[in-house]
This record gives structure tokens, C-alpha cells and sequence, in this order.
């Protein structure tokens, strides 16, 4: 359930790892084919990121080998499409498969190859051997929201592929990164590796080509946008008639970017800021080093008008004073000396912990925001020890309170109650992240930064006209920070200009931004990323759902299908689902003539057919597939020369009626040319 909860929390500090990857042989020992040529595309549309990722494997032995796909994906990216070809020959693509195992084969990783994958990677095993002295390349595509803060934004791959192969890299290594910005790009550059950059102000490039060479460095591109340009983004597309049948939402999809002004005088939310720290035996050690390091962080900088108190637990709570203190030098110097003199001894009391630390707003002013920051390396072993326990002695004291908190968890290692703290920060308007044993400082720290200032609290959409626009994801939306964004999707089904209103709380007053906005009637190309982005943000909302819910419940189930129902129908990966070998392809369906070639009406009922022109006669194979690969027709014919209709009557070989559901075609002309695409039966 831990992969689980680390797919769904999206943090905007995140750290990537994303990689070449790797072609494994056998989990057990660690071999692997010998990576030959490795090339990555990116596209950045105002820090949405899409990347295809293609690598070419040789099978150098002198007999076959059974390979299996392995790359170093993180939480924070959806994949949407997995292709490969065998000696440069016809491609073939995954399907999406309902399901949540990685789609890999079975057997511990050797310990390099733990490493080197991560937490979170991506398996992908092939159904047949790969052939001695072939080739076989794999493209992977996911999309992602680059990390962005006081105008920076990050990309990072790390492409040093060394531990997995320290010989040369027989071809190229070839990197090429396009960012179109509504905002002006004062500055683009390239850390760690030599880059040809260009940048006009609205577009920047930087590419990378290394022919013949050992693994290049990690990839980090780093750009900077002008601070004096409030940050209002919106982009939307239409999809033509046909293209999307997922949902009854509107073809339209729209996203919006919202960065407050990060310069010295934007105004900012003052704080009441309570951090909870773990000292129980479990801590000892290095973990209580870097505790106390990312405690020591966070007090040098809170801001000049910040309450603040610290809580120090073990089995039994130690607060630093009885309630909330002001920031001041004194206050802040007697805090620094109680953190120093933190000991890791004793059980862990996180229930006694969490309660005092909310009873601390109890007379705090309602015009400040109350933080909650907790960090455990383990579970309730003193105290209320039972999830539910502590979950509902957590929800009676912020009821008693009367006001709102925002409580942020982050679990420590591998022992930690995953459930209570995922609950414990979804009900109180947080977020939990896990971390490893030697990721406290950096992570908290950084996530401390991001938070130091909200600007605007609770923040709610509204459009003039009503209902113009719907579906709207993340749900809720999430607060507003000082130098940081707000990235949100959503449907509409008639192109119009609208009215949308972000409104929200600030010092205690209800405040409200207008942007008038269009809906465009368009096929915009350039924002192809739009309905992966907004199925991507619906899942995360629906996963947080879900894990509130008792495990096994009709609500639960109900949500899993809907959640595997969006990633199937949009190709982007799950958590409930998985990839798996079949006929399914995003590319067009082009004919002999380069138009290309649809079925109509799609969905259908009970009968469609689409139109093919052949230069010559050739023999045409129709085969129909289910969503999971398995063939349930073929349709067989001599094409003339000319116009030749495929009619499909909506039954499958056994004359039975297919079931209303997605389905794969395939068409087959001369042998040669096999074409893919996707119906949908009502």
C-alpha cells in the first residue's frame, strides 16, 4: 500500500529520478543487454512536461534471450504510451490492462539494479525471447508538472547510466528540450553537461549529443521567468467528434497556470507553526541528526510576525512552551537550544503528540494560518495505538476548535502507519510524504520553504456563464504559496468566453481574482497533453478518496473501477492498472494514400464501417481485439484497386454480440501494412 500512497502526493519540491532504462535478462544476478543508443525528447508548455524516452538494446550472446523492460519512474509522472521495435521493423504497443501489478516479471532485483530503479519503477515483460544479434528499441512517453519556485523551474533527468554500464555507448546519447512560457524566459541553462541553448523570450531550447561515448552526466535544465509578470496561464483544446467517447463531459479540455508575484512585497498570510518531532529510540542515530538539522532549519526561518511552539515526543510529550510563542530573537535562540537537547529515547505516543499540537490554536488569532508539520520514523506504540483511535481523538480537538488547521506528514522508513498518515493529512487539509532514512533535512526543508507564505487559503473556482466549465481537478483545490503555482484541468462542452473567479481567504478576508478567459473551438496540437493532464489530476483526486475509505467497501470498489475506467479509456497508468503486450496504438490509421482511416460512427451501436482507397488489389484482414488482447474476430477479404468499405456488425466470431466497451481493430493490407486504432460500443 506504501507504492500506493507515494503514486498518489504530488509535491512540488519533489526530487526525479527519472533514467534510461534498463533491459533486464534475470532479476536475480542483475544482467542486462548492453544499452547502444539513447534519445530524449522533451516538450515543456509552461511547466507541463511531456517525455519520450528511447532506448536501443543489442542482445550481444549467441543465443536468445527472455528480456523484461525496467525504468526508474517516480510519483510524480503518468505514463501514456509504451512502444517498441524489434531490428528497426514494425512497432508494436502496449495496451493498458485493468490490473495494478508493475507488468513485469516475478523474483527479487539484484541490488544494483534496486538501486538504480528506485522506489517506484516501471516493469514491462516481453512475451517472446529477443533474438541473438538483434536489436530492440523501447520508447517510453509520460507526462509531468515540472517543480517550479520564485520563478524557477526545474527538469532533471539523470541520464548517468554508468552503474548499469561503464563501457562506451556505441552510437549517440542525444537530448533535445523545447519550452514554449506564456511568461517571458529571462534566463535558460544547462548544470552539469555542455548544452547548444537558444531563447527568443517565449520559446528556449538546449540540446545535448554525445556520438560514441561513455554515459553522459545527469541532465539538469534550469530557467528562470520574469518575476514582474503576474503568472495567469490558461490553455485549452477540442477534440473532434469521435476522438473521445471516455466520459460525457464535453470534448473540450482547459488547464490553467496561477503563480502569485514572488517579489519582497507580495503580501503574505502570518502563521501559527507547530512542528512535531519524533524522538522515540527507533530516531536514534542518524535520523535524529537530520531531525534535528531540519528543526533547526525551519525556526532560523520563520517570519518576523509568526507564533510558533515545538513539540518533542517519545512516549511521553515535551512541549518547548506551554502554547505558542511569538518569533523573536529571544524566543527563536531558547528554541534552537530545546532542539539541541533532543534525545532519541523511549515509544511513540502520536496520538498525546498530534492532540497537544492542535489544542496549541486553541487561542490563536483567526487571522493567521495554523500549520502543523509532524515527521515519525514509526507506529503508535504508547498512548491511543490504533489508527482509528488516534484518528478520531485527532478529529474531536480540531472540532472543538472551531477553525482550520493544515497538518502535513511525513513518514520515515519502512515502519511507519501509512493509512493514519495519509489520514491524518487528508482530513486536515495536508498532504503526507514518505521518505527514506537519509532524506529528512533536504526534504523537509525544502517543504518548509514552499509553505513559509501562503498567499491564499482555501481557494474555490466560479464561472460566468454557470456551468460552463466542469470536472475540475485537483479536488479540493490545493492553497496558494508565495512562489509557488496552482496548476488546475477541467471539461467544457461549448466553446465560449468565460468569467472564472479564484476566490479564497487572506488575513481572515475573503478575497477574489477575475480572468476572463476562452474556451477555445480549436484542436490545439500543441496542448495534445491536456485530456492525459486532466485524467492524471482526476485519478490522484479519486486515489485520496479511495484510501479514506475502508479497504473492501462497495464506495471503495466503486472508485478503484472508475479510477481503472479513466486509465484504460485515456492511456495513462494507475495504480489499478498495468501494461501489458497487444494491438493498441495512439498513431493515426493512414491509408495507402496518406488519408487517414475512420470508423463511423465511433461509438456505435450495432454497425459501423470505415472507407479504405487501395493504389493496387491487395488483401485486407480485419481483427478485432478486446481491451485486454484477447482476438474475437477476423474479417478477411480480396481489396480492388479503388475504394473498398469495411463494414463491422458489431459481433464477434461466434455470432455473439459484443458487449458495450472498448475495443481494438487492426487492419492488415498486402501483408505488409498493419494499421491500429480504438472503438467504442454503446
Amino acid at each position: 500500500m506504501k507504492a500506493l500512497i507515494t503514486y498518489l502526493i504530488v509535491l512540488i519540491f519533489a526530487q526525479f529520478s527519472f533514467a534510461n532504462g534498463v533491459l533486464i535478462t534475470n532479476r536475480a544476478s542483475g544482467s542486462r543487454l548492453p544499452l547502444i543508443n539513447s534519445e530524449v525528447n522533451v516538450t515543456v508548455q509552461n511547466q507541463i512536461a511531456t517525455v519520450r524516452t528511447s532506448q536501443t538494446y543489442i542482445n550481444n550472446t549467441s543465443v536468445p534471450r527472455g528480456i523484461e523492460y525496467g525504468f526508474p519512474l517516480t510519483s510524480d509522472a503518468s505514463v501514456t504510451q509504451l512502444k517498441w521495435r524489434i531490428d528497426n521493423g514494425a512497432w508494436q504497443f502496449a495496451v493498458f490492462v485493468n490490473g495494478g501489478s508493475s507488468g513485469g516479471g516475478t523474483g527479487t532485483l539484484n541490488s544494483s539494479l534496486s538501486a538504480y530503479l528506485g522506489n517506484t519503477p516501471l516493469f514491462f515483460l516481453f512475451s517472446n525471447d529477443l533474438a541473438a544479434n538483434s536489436q530492440i528499441e523501447v520508447e517510453l512517453t509520460y507526462v509531468q508538472l515540472l517543480p517550479y519556485s520564485f520563478d524557477e523551474v526545474t527538469f532533471q533527468y539523470p541520464s548517468d547510466y554508468s552503474s548499469m554500464q561503464s563501457g562506451i555507448i556505441q552510437n549517440s546519447q542525444i537530448f533535445n528540450f523545447q519550452l514554449t512560457s506564456g511568461r517571458t524566459i529571462t534566463s535558460i541553462i544547462s548544470e552539469g553537461n555542455v548544452a547548444t541553448i537558444t531563447n527568443d523570450g517565449n520559446v528556449a531550447t538546449a540540446s545535448i549529443s554525445q556520438p560514441e561515448s561513455t554515459s553522459i552526466d545527469n541532465i539538469l535544465i534550469r530557467y528562470r521567468l520574469a518575476s514582474d509578470q503576474l503568472g495567469v496561464i490558461p490553455f485549452s483544446t477540442i477534440l473532434e467528434e469521435g476522438e473521445n467517447n471516455c466520459d460525457n463531459f464535453g470534448n473540450g479540455f482547459f488547464g490553467m497556470v496561477v503563480e502569485p508575484e514572488s517579489n519582497p512585497s507580495t503580501a503574505i498570510i502570518q502563521k501559527n507553526f507547530v512542528l512535531i518531532v519524533d524522538s522515540s529510540g527507533s530516531m536514534s542515530g542518524n535520523k535524529m541528526v537530520q531531525a534535528k538539522q531540519a528543526a533547526t532549519f525551519i525556526v532560523n526561518n520563520l517570519n518576523v510576525g509568526d507564533n510558533f511552539n515545538i513539540i518533542d515526543f517519545d512516549s511521553s510529550i515535551t512541549p518547548f512552551r506551554p502554547t505558542l510563542v511569538e518569533y523573536n530573537p529571544i524566543n527563536a535562540n531558547a528554541a534552537l537550544a530545546f532542539i539541541n537537547n533532543m534525545v532519541a529515547t523511549g515509544g511513540t505516543n502520536i496520538s498525546g503528540a498530534v492532540t497537544t499540537a492542535v489544542n496549541q490554536f486553541g487561542a490563536a488569532s483567526e487571522d493567521q494560518a495554523n500549520i502543523v508539520v509532524f515527521f515519525t520514523d514509526g507506529e503508535a506504540t504508547s498512548g491511543i495505538t490504533s489508527t482509528q483511535g488516534i484518528i478520531t481523538a485527532v478529529n474531536n480537538s480540531v472540532n472543538q476548535l472551531e477553525t482550520e488547521i493544515f497538518l502535513f506528514t511525513f513518514g520515515i522508513g519502512d515502519y511507519v502507519t501509512t493509512d493514519l498518515l495519509t489520514l491524518l493529512a487528508t482530513n486536515n487539509n495536508g498532504f503526507v510524504t514518505f521518505l527514506g532514512n537519509d532524506e529528512i533535512e533536504d526534504v523537509v526543508s525544502n517543504f518548509y520553504l514552499t509553505i513559509r507564505n501562503p498567499v491564499l487559503l482555501n481557494p474555490v473556482i466560479s464561472v460566468v456563464p454557470a456551468n460552463a466549465i466542469s470536472n475540475v481537478f485537483p479536488d479540493p483545490l490545493p492553497n496558494l504559496y508565495k512562489g509557488q503555482q496552482l496548476i488546475f484541468t477541467g471539461r467544457y462542452q461549448v466553446p465560449q468566453d468565460i468569467q472564472l473567479t479564484l476566490s479564497g481567504t487572506a488575513f481572515n478576508q475573503q478575497v477574489q481574482y477575475v480572468y476572463n478567459l476562452n474556451l477555445s473551438n480549436q484542436n490545439n496540437p500543441a496542448y495534445a497533453f491536456l485530456p492525459k493532464l486532466w485524467a492524471k489530476n482526476k485519478m490522484e483526486s479519486l486515489l485520496v478518496d479511495f484510501y479514506s475509505l475502508p479497504q473492501g467497501s462497495a464506495a471503495a470498489q466503486a472508485i478503484e473501477q472508475s479510477i481503472e475506467q479513466t486509465s484504460i479509456c485515456y492511456q495513462v497508468l494507475s495504480p489499478f492498472t498495468s501494461l501489458s503486450e497487444g494491438p493498441l496504438s495512439n498513431e493515426e490509421f493512414m491509408a495507402d494514400d496518406n488519408n487517414s482511416l475512420k470508423f463511423f460512427p465511433n461509438p456505435f451501436t450495432s454497425e459501423t464501417k470505415a472507407l479504405i482507397y487501395l493504389h493496387e488489389p491487395a488483401k485486407i484482414v480485419v481483427q478485432i481485439y478486446s481491451i485486454d488482447g484477447k482476438l474475437l474476430k477476423t474479417i478477411a477479404f480480396d481489396g480492388i484497386f479503388g475504394e473498398n468499405e469495411i463494414k463491422l456488425d458489431g459481433l464477434d466470431s461466434g455470432n455473439n454480440s459484443l458487449g458495450a466497451g472498448i475495443y481494438i481493430y487492426t487492419v492488415s493490407v498486402g501483408g505488409k501494412n498493419t494499421h491500429f486504432g480504438k472503438l467504442i460500443k454503446n
